[in-house]
């Protein structure tokens, strides 16, 4: 009877660990389709590389150190940007396992980068962490020793503050550079940030463009479309997914409604209003292996061309004083 008994025992065992393996041998399965697509995110984020986990909302590695305006209504007394310096990308995937030490810098500038003093630089302001600090003689603010904690996702926040009367005519910048001083591999974030004040009269205009800084589209595995612009209205994406695909962050987190056609292109539309947002990041995933026949189509990378085909194109439509 005892005999009997250990071995209908060890039957269950059996039939017990054969269900078990089978199970982790799914898990791993599923496993691996994750972390595969995981690494293709990974590859087109914002910042590439380990330079993605030390990104930020308006500064990047472009390097072309080229004016950006913010908009602003007309009615503003006070018109402040907010600037961000975060220890993840921008998709918030994953955040720095290290540390970052950091010195982030201010000048005021104008739009060709020549420094501004005199009167007009303590008009405009920095603050950080409650304290504020005005433009000296030199036309600079800094903030060193800063550190981002590699605990969690964190960020650090920076209130650009400047001169109403540059909402209408003067021609003055914020230039900011955020620059790591412990790791070697993460790339100084930077932007030259102005504002402008737009109202009902005033034409919507948005743009978008490819914001990769290389040599050749054959260069990268994914890439990185800026949209940017002012005014309220709708912006119709289109891209062709013989070549790229849209990034599925971006498609839930704005809950994109994207239609294909036979031929394979895509079309999406965004109502954009640069009162709320007026740049918008966009990662496309290649679809196919890369074509020999890619080229910038001009020396700004604004699209992406295969034999007169575009990757990636966009139009925009302004909403009228009836649209709801």
């Amino acid at each position: 009877m005892k005999d009997k008994f250990i071995k209908k025992l060890k039957r269950s065992w059996l039939a017990i660990w054969i269900a078990f393996a089978a199970a982790a041998l799914s898990t791993i399965g599923v496993l691996a389709a994750y972390t595969s697509v995981s690494s293709v995110k990974r590859v087109v984020s914002t910042q590439k590389g380990a330079g993605m986990l030390f990104s930020s909302n308006y500064l990047t590695t472009d390097e072309n150190d080229l004016p950006r305006t913010i908009t602003f209504s007309s009615m503003e007394n006070s018109p402040c940007v907010t600037v961000n310096v975060c220890n993840y990308p921008q998709t918030l995937i994953k955040h720095n396992d290290k540390d970052i030490t950091y010195t982030l810098k201010v000048e005021l500038v104008d739009s060709n980068g020549n420094a501004v003093t005199g009167e007009e630089a303590a008009k405009y302001s920095v603050e950080y962490n409650g304290e504020k600090k005005t433009f000296g003689s030199n036309s600079k603010i800094e903030f060193s020793l800063l550190k981002l904690m590699a605990d969690d996702f964190n960020k650090h926040e920076f209130v650009l503050t400047f001169d109403k009367s540059q909402l209408t005519k003067s021609d003055i910048y914020m230039r900011v550079t955020a620059t790591p001083t412990n790791q070697a591999e993460l790339k100084p974030l930077s932007a030259k940030l102005g504002v402008i004040y737009i109202n009902n009269n005033t034409s919507a205009t948005w743009t978008g463009t490819f914001i990769d800084n290389a040599t050749s589209p054959k260069d990268l595995d994914g890439f990185n479309y800026r949209l940017s612009g002012s005014g309220e209205g709708t912006v119709t994406l289109t891209w062709n997914t013989n070549y790229v695909d849209i990034s599925p962050w971006f498609k839930n987190t704005y809950v994109l409604t994207i239609s294909k056609d036979s031929s394979g292109i895509a079309t999406a539309t965004l109502k954009v209003n640069s009162a709320e947002k007026n740049q918008y990041d966009i990662q496309f995933y290649r679809t196919n292996g890369i074509n020999s026949a890619e080229q910038w189509s001009d020396g700004n990378h604004t699209d992406i061309m295969v034999t007169d085909t575009g990757f990636v194109s966009m139009s925009f439509t302004q909403s009228t004083a009836t649209e709801n």
